[in-house]
């Protein structure tokens, strides 16, 4: 099973943001999406959602073109989004949060994230920033999605709290594919299993995480900060 966007272009505002983006997830794999600040990754998600007008290319799902369809319709397809911020809803408790998008009982839906049984009855806005990214997952996991977007997972948290996301990340693996935009490259290459390459909103290179170094884009598009994390919890 495979998600394919081909010859993707899109713009914000007028303004051409995504020229040329070519990439493929497939199911049971996790495809880290790199490339500097401006390279159009995040914008890549939004146009898959459709939360950002698509101006030429196609979106394809096993086949079923997914390119002009609403988002809500896409995420009947399997699509599940979590922002840069996680996506949760920060006056709604722990379990209101999950009971939103589960498709399973709220206690299976908590299992792999253990750390959450102890809040469920906490409002999202008390918990910390690890805690919030760890809900986001469950919910994700929770919706039975088979296509999981995440948008900057590692974004602000400290190394311990990364390793404890990375860990949430192995245990989705193999129950949705999962496309990951990421800016911490350590992270990146501890999650994926693929990567691809966008420069000034094209895709310029593609392959197994384990080859990006040698990569002759490298250089070109990972000309960012490439941190192991920040110090926030």
């Amino acid at each position: 099973m495979s998600l394919r966007l081909s010859g993707i272009r899109a713009r914000i505002g007028g303004v051409p943001v995504l020229h040329a983006v070519d990439l493929e997830i497939r199911n049971g794999k996790v495809t880290a999406l790199l490339g500097r600040n401006g390279a159009g990754k995040t914008t890549t998600l939004r146009t898959v959602l459709g939360l950002t007008e698509l101006d030429a290319g196609e979106i394809t799902c096993e086949g079923r073109d997914l390119s002009r369809l609403p988002t809500w319709r896409r995420a009947r397809e399997g699509l599940f989004y979590v922002p840069e911020d996680g996506g949760v809803f920060q006056d709604l408790s722990v379990q209101e949060n999950l009971k939103l998008s589960a498709r399973m009982p709220i206690a299976q839906a908590i299992e792999p994230f253990e750390e959450l049984g102890p809040l469920l009855g906490r409002r999202a806005a008390l918990l910390s920033g690890g805690e919030r990214k760890i809900l986001a997952l469950a919910r994700a996991y929770a919706s039975r999605s088979e296509w999981l977007l995440i948008d900057e997972p590692s974004l602000g948290l400290a190394p311990t709290v990364l390793r404890r996301l990375a860990g949430a990340i192995q245990l989705l693996r193999g129950r949705a594919a999962m496309l990951i935009v990421e800016q911490n490259l350590g992270f990146a290459q501890s999650v994926a299993d693929d990567y691809v390459l966008l420069l000034d909103g094209r895709t310029v290179d593609r392959g197994p995480i384990d080859t990006l170094r040698q990569s002759s884009q490298f250089d070109a598009a990972m000309h960012f900060g490439q941190s192991e994390g920040g110090s926030s919890q």
